[in-house]
């Protein structure tokens, strides 16, 4: 791929801070539209019919500064199957909890939804939902913010089958670039190596996902560019995956794939794109799961934590370093 584009979160490019836009998703929109009304935009990247499954969303306030903490309650409903059109009616409410960026500290006392300081702790808020249809939909927010409850609706679309390899799919065995494939630049296997610099987690670079495979070895892979990452969500889920690989690197191979082979002639790389790539938009960052049998046991989009991950690896038998 010459270039690639990013569907982007740009009105909400404060708390989302995503380098990807998300679920196809609409506008956002708020119930008022005083300063500190709330808009919402959905960050979850891939989302199909069927059962339940994660759904992320971010919230700010209408002068865009970032909304953490706590909890709040979201409601869905069927807007049309090839259009967003007429009224909907709203399903049961369910609670979706405040997930933070890796090696965020939450106050304990942080138990409510606040507005936030730009230098303060981003995330998003997760709930497990399911969606028994393709089409548009609409989540309809509710929060408690500062004692006044606050209303925000956000559209996003629901795909018939998920575009990006999902648990139960056959993992895609690409050769991504290593510390040891010839002829490439350090810069290209991960984006912090710079020109001439040393790649800062090397033992996330150690082998590919199609060696991974064919040793029938579990795999975690990081698809991430933690310098051209229009958020600060990459390096950290990054580093989040190098810590696990120093705990875990006895049960599973752990692999980073960088995304820009040359950022300034907008390349990609391909195993990225092989993964990611879709409808001219190439969303992350993500993290996979691959099973001995070749199999995607589990994914995570956008922002991702060790609690969400470690329980999978913990299940892992020890099988020796790889």
């Amino acid at each position: 791929m010459k270039s690639r584009a990013i569907a982007g979160l740009a009105v909400a490019a404060f708390v989302l801070a995503a380098c990807g836009g998300g679920g196809g998703g609409g506008a956002s929109g708020s119930a008022d539209k005083d300063p500190n009304g709330l808009s919402a935009e959905t960050a979850s990247f891939d989302l199909a019919a069927g059962p339940p499954s994660r759904y992320l969303i971010g919230l700010f306030t209408n002068d865009q500064r970032g909304v953490s903490f706590g909890s709040i309650q979201l409601q869905f409903c069927f807007l049309g199957e090839a259009k967003a059109s007429g009224q909907c009616r709203l399903g049961a409410p369910v609670t979706a909890t405040f997930l933070p960026t890796p090696g965020t500290d939450v106050p304990p006392d942080k138990t409510a939804p606040e507005v936030i300081s730009p230098s303060g702790p981003k995330g998003v808020y997760e709930a497990q939902a399911g969606f028994d249809r393709a089409g548009f939909w609409q989540t309809h927010v509710v929060a408690t913010v500062a004692g006044k409850q606050r209303l925000a609706d956000t559209g996003f679309q629901v795909l018939e089958r998920h575009a990006i390899p999902a648990p139960g799919d056959a993992a895609i065995p690409s050769d991504n670039l290593t510390v040891n494939t010839p002829g490439v630049s350090l810069a290209s296997v991960d984006s912090r190596a710079g020109a001439g610099g040393l790649v800062p987690d090397p033992e996330l670079h150690q082998t590919t996902i199609a060696a991974a495979i064919a040793a029938h070895r579990p795999a975690l892979v990081v698809f991430s560019t933690p310098v051209y990452c229009i958020s600060r969500f990459c390096g950290p889920i990054t580093d989040m995956v190098d810590e696990l690989a120093k705990t875990y690197a006895n049960r599973a191979s752990f692999i980073h794939v960088e995304i820009w082979k040359d950022y300034q002639q907008q390349i990609a790389n391909k195993a990225a794109t092989d993964w990611l790539y879709r409808d001219d938009n190439l969303m992350e960052p993500w993290v996979f799961l691959i099973g001995a049998d070749g199999k995607i046991v589990a994914r995570w989009d956008n922002v991702s934590t060790k609690a969400e991950i470690e329980p999978y690896l913990q299940q892992l038998p020890v099988i020796g370093s790889g």
